[in-house]
């Protein structure tokens, strides 16, 4: 067997990160154990803390910041709580995400126009990841187990390497590409498909880095996807708790989803399925009125990854995100168990407060931005079979509310109705779990029944004392197109001596400014 090196410094400054040289500071791996731990330690998100703040910037962090599900809090005064003063809360929290929450065209943008942070953080990372699944699934199929228990985790490893490798370019793609319209999927710009273990770099190119077409990288997530679910068919069963690492069950859903994207609809229907077919169960929701509702407890979790960001900055409490109120009135307040979410803090108000635990500083592990669950699934199906005109979607939309509204008797929909139930009670369900913002995108280029909507952020400004300072009112318009795309990062670009092409996307000023200097 060939030398097998995993690298622990990926990168090195001073061109462009994301696929840049290996560093010398290596680790040999040699066995499937080994490359067991490379997996755990380098290619999963890790799970940080929750914290007050999105301050700690991490690649994923601010996916539920720009929906039409979140709004900003208001106060003649901003609040602070602990160690943190209204200005700390305020720089920290809202002047950070600015950028994400109001659109701009440079998300590192702050308030003051001054640039925050650096725009390729997520690009980076998850590259980063990227790369080392490479070497992974390049490395194990040089390796020949001693014994049939290695031969399992073997494809366990394998399994679980196809599934990430496969979630973080479906996060890329639908960043950094137009959202997927099978007409023109073909021609549409994505993302670099970087599948090799090692670095290509031809000095004599003047083009090193090139964007695969929208099509191809669907087609390489599909089939790593469909790879995963075999390797774990013939992998190990663990004994450990499964929501910490990809399993087949997540494999299975995430395929689902990855179709409904391509509104392909068949497909969409039968890969959820045969999720429906899985070992998998919806939780009562009357069961968790005073308590949080997705924990690594409740079963319908089948995995996460990355931190759980927004929980405790949702108080309703300047200078804190509220709930919108354009969500909040779409729940039955005498029914829907899923209303226990929610606390009303002032007349315009909303928090959240009993979906995710909210301590902070404590590891819940479950994740709102890369996790998974059973109830996606039985929205999967329910939308694949609305937009084929199967009328068997109102099933599976019946038994999730079962599950969700005290009371509830079976509804029989059809035609336009249906899909608009099921768009609705998607996003009732999984609100603040990193999907809205992704539907919204994905809606607005449905070739069957587009959806698109006028979307209006205020943001609220204070002084350092916490003192309210003004509104800022942006809006983003229902016929916009380019905004559901984020530019490719300035340190890309610029690294070829032809750069790839860029995105285009529009600069953004507020629709109204009431400054109370």
């Amino acid at each position: 067997m060939k030398n097998i090196y995993v690298i622990i410094v990926f990168f090195l400054c001073g061109c462009s990160n994301f696929l840049s040289e290996y560093s010398q500071d290596m680790v040999r791996a040699k066995t499937v154990a080994d490359f067991d731990e490379v997996l755990l330690g380098s290619v999963y998100v890790p799970s940080n803390a929750t914290t007050t703040t999105l301050i700690n910037r991490e690649s994923c962090s601010w996916f539920n910041i720009m929906d039409d599900d979140i709004s900003s809090v208001r106060s003649e005064q901003a609040s602070g709580d602990g160690s943190w003063t209204a200005r700390n809360k305020y720089y920290d929290l809202h002047a950070m995400t600015y950028g994400y929450y109001t659109w701009q065209q440079d998300v590192t943008e702050k308030t003051d126009g001054s640039q925050g942070f650096t725009d390729n953080t997520t690009w980076n990372d998850l590259y980063a990841r990227i790369n080392y699944t490479n070497v992974i699934l390049d490395e194990l199929d040089e390796i020949t187990p001693d014994n049939e228990r290695d031969e399992l985790k073997k494809n366990r490893i394998m399994g679980e390497t196809y599934f990430l490798r496969a979630q973080f370019f479906f996060i890329l793609a639908n960043l950094y590409a137009a959202p997927y319209a099978p007409e023109t999927a073909a021609t549409t710009l994505a993302v670099p498909l970087k599948l090799t273990p090692y670095v290509e770099h031809d000095k004599e190119k003047d083009t090193q880095f090139t964007r695969t077409t929208l099509d191809r990288v669907y087609a390489r997530i599909i089939e790593d996807l469909q790879e995963s679910v075999r390797c774990f068919e013939r992998g190990e069963v663990v004994s450990y708790r499964k929501i910490y690492r990809a399993n087949k069950e997540a494999a299975q859903l995430l395929l689902s989803r990855v179709y409904l994207y391509m509104q392909d609809w068949e497909n969409a229907r039968m890969a959820a399925e045969n999720f429906l077919k899985m070992d998998v169960t919806l939780e009562p929701m009357g069961d968790f009125l005073t308590s949080p509702f997705i924990t690594e407890d409740n079963s319908e979790v089948l995995f996460s990854q990355s931190s759980q960001h927004l929980q405790n900055v949702l108080t309703a409490e300047a200078p804190d995100f509220c709930v919108s109120s354009d969500l909040y009135r779409l729940y039955d307040a005498a029914n829907d168990y899923r209303i226990s979410f929610f606390q009303r803090v002032s007349s315009d108000s909303i928090a959240l407060v009993n979906k995710f635990p909210m301590d902070s500083d404590v590891n819940h592990r479950v994740s709102d931005v890369l996790m998974l669950r059973v109830a996606e699934g039985y929205l999967n199906m329910a939308e694949a079979c609305a937009m084929l005109g199967d009328a068997g979607a109102n099933t599976y939309l019946n038994a999730l509310r079962r599950m969700r509204i005290g009371g509830y008797a079976d509804q029989n929909y059809t035609g336009d109705e249906l899909i608009g139930h099921v768009r609705e009670e998607r996003r009732k369900e999984l609100c603040f779990e990193g999907h809205r913002w992704f539907d919204l995108r994905r809606y607005s280029v449905c070739s069957q029944l587009p959806f698109r909507k006028q979307i209006v952020h205020p943001f609220h400004t204070y002084n350092d004392d916490g003192g309210y300072t003004g509104t800022r009112v942006f809006v983003l318009k229902e016929n916009e197109t380019n905004v559901w795309t984020f530019l490719i990062p300035e340190t890309t670009i610029d690294f070829d001596r032809i750069p790839m092409e860029n995105n285009e996307r529009d600069s953004r000023e507020p629709l109204n400014e009431n400054d109370n200097n």
